[in-house]
C-alpha cells in the first residue's frame, strides 16, 4: 500500500516509529500545563471510541480508578463534551482527584496534551496511535476479533502494547 509513496521495501514494526518524526507541535496552554505533575505519572484515559472500537466498560475503568495508587498517578480523561456527559456518573462522580478534560481540547489541543504526559490508555482510537507515535508509554485495550483485534490496529512505538489477542 506505500508503494505509490515511494516505499521500497516491506518494514518490519519495529522500523516504523523511527518514521514518525512528530516534530510540529502546538504549545501546551499554560492552564492545562499547570494541571500536570511534576511527581506522578501522569496518565490519559480515553474510555470512548464514538463505537468505533470495542469499549472496555464504565466498570472495568471504575475498578481501575480505585486500585491505581493516587500518590503515583495523577489521571486525566480526556474525550468529546458528549462523552464527558455518559462518564460523569460513573467516574468522575465517584474519583474526585481524576480530572474531566472532556470536551476541553481541540485536536491540536489533545495532542500537545498527549506529548506533554506520560502515558495513555485506550481502546483503538486515534488519540492511543497519537501517544504511541509521540514515543509515550501507549497501552491499548483489544477485544480479540476480527476485524478489530490487535494483529491489525495495535498502537507502534517505542513504549506501546496492548492486552488483547492477535
Amino acid at each position: 500500500m506505500l508503494g505509490s509513496l515511494g516505499a521500497k521495501k516491506k518494514y518490519m514494526l519495529d522500523e516504523i516509529p523511527g518514521y514518525y518524526g512528530i516534530t510540529n507541535i502546538k504549545s501546551l496552554a499554560k492552564d492545562v500545563k499547570n494541571l500536570l505533575s511534576d511527581t506522578k505519572f501522569n496518565l490519559l484515559i480515553h474510555p470512548c471510541s464514538k463505537g468505533n472500537a470495542r469499549e472496555w466498560g464504565m466498570d472495568n475503568y471504575q475498578k481501575l480508578l480505585d486500585i491505581l495508587p493516587k500518590d503515583k498517578f495523577r489521571i486525566f480523561i480526556t474525550g468529546t463534551k458528549e462523552e464527558g456527559a455518559i462518564l460523569n456518573p460513573y467516574l468522575f462522580d465517584n474519583h474526585p482527584g481524576v480530572i474531566d478534560m472532556t470536551g476541553k481540547l481541540k485536536l491540536e489541543n489533545l495532542v500537545s496534551f498527549i506529548a506533554h504526559a506520560d502515558g495513555m490508555l485506550s481502546a483503538s482510537t486515534g488519540p492511543l496511535h497519537i501517544a504511541a507515535a509521540l514515543g509515550k508509554h501507549a497501552l491499548g485495550l483489544y477485544a480479540p476479533m476480527r476485524p478489530i483485534h490487535p494483529g491489525r490496529w495495535a498502537p507502534i512505538g517505542v513504549n506501546a502494547s496492548f492486552f488483547g489477542k492477535g
